[in-house]
């Protein structure tokens, strides 16, 4: 059997993670169900380098290793008509041009959240934690979303022996608050800009905008506080405007996941990611984030039986970014059938 090295990426507005999955015969299944180990795991800063290809090269060449014929990233943004949009850098390029500037022999590039989502069906037990009661159908639509630069979002539909992705924008939705407070926030964001998204409260800089919507409210001077420092404030209770900031944010997490629970049928179940939930997630217990989620009128019965799970799997993108490139590139899929 030929073994062959993949290279992957999740790259997302702020920083980019490389690493190599090696499959075929000597390829070990150590880090999920299927054996897609991500290995010489290397991240870099998005801001210190030209494009993408530019940091692939970089990332090869402090792995010493050769580039891979074959390879999957996973970005934070829209691909379009063959063409990548990073949403948070000012980054464009052609999925072929970067392929034929790499030298490889084929290149996928798909939404970070959607790698997420294809990821989710080869993830162990203990690589989830459990923030929602539920019973999930397995033949239903699963859903992946979360919080971090931005706020990213995909289905999951399961199509025969495979998933089909359904990659979404839906972190650019209207924002919907149901709370004397959310509309506080709301009215505060809609003074400085025309169009009010979920992102716009649920991301790290979403965090901080609510901080300082709640310091306007009060009448008092916002503090310059990053996302690190509400979050840690809050979470100490150091700050009365930074604790409410933060359970302001896990509670509208809720309702936003209820929402799009409800929007995808995902009887599946819903699942947690991006950089800030694992960060939060004891603090998320102590909210209304159960009670939100499930607050959607007549169809309250729909989702309280749906599950909510966190992903704690840290490297969950890349292990979809490798099973996603090889069941579609022939060579990769008859050495190792996903």
């Amino acid at each position: 059997m030929n073994q062959y090295d993949i290279l992957v990426a999740d790259i997302g507005g702020t920083n980019a993670r490389f690493a190599v999955v090696q499959i075929g015969s000597d390829a070990q299944s150590s880090n999920s169900q299927r054996g897609f180990h991500p290995q010489k795991q290397i991240t870099l800063k998005c801001a210190e380098h030209p494009s993408i290809a530019a940091m692939a090269k970089v990332y090869c060449q402090q792995a010493g290793i050769p580039i891979p014929a074959f390879g999957c990233f996973a970005i934070a943004g829209p691909i379009e008509h063959g063409w990548v949009k990073m949403t948070n850098l000012n980054w464009a390029v052609r999925i072929e041009d970067m392929r034929q500037e790499l030298g490889m022999q084929a290149l996928e590039v798909i939404n970070d959240f959607a790698a997420l989502a294809y990821a989710t069906p080869f993830l162990r037990s203990d690589e989830l934690k459990s923030l929602h009661p539920g019973e999930a159908d397995p033949k239903a639509v699963m859903v992946v979303m979360g919080p971090g630069t931005g706020f990213g979002m995909a289905g999951l539909l399961p199509v025969d022996d495979d998933w089909k992705i359904l990659p979404t924008e839906g972190g650019h939705c209207n924002l919907a608050p149901a709370t004397e407070t959310e509309l506080v926030i709301r009215t505060y964001l809609a003074r400085k800009q025309d169009h009010v998204s979920i992102e716009d409260v649920l991301s790290g800089r979403g965090l901080v905008s609510i901080y300082q919507a709640l310091a306007d409210r009060d009448g008092v001077k916002a503090e310059e506080y990053s996302p690190a420092d509400v979050s840690k404030r809050g979470l100490a209770n150091e700050d009365p405007r930074c604790r409410e900031a933060l359970v302001s944010f896990c509670e509208l997490l809720g309702s936003v996941a209820g929402d799009k629970a409800l929007s995808l049928g995902a009887k599946g179940g819903v699942y947690l990611g991006g950089g800030i939930v694992p960060k939060i997630a004891d603090f998320l217990a102590q909210t209304k984030f159960n009670a939100r989620f499930e607050y959607k009128g007549p169809m309250k019965g729909y989702v309280s039986e749906i599950p909510v799970q966190m992903i704690i799997n840290d490297v969950a993108a890349l292990v979809g970014t490798a099973a996603w490139v090889v069941n579609r590139v022939p060579e990769l899929k008859a050495t190792y059938r996903v």
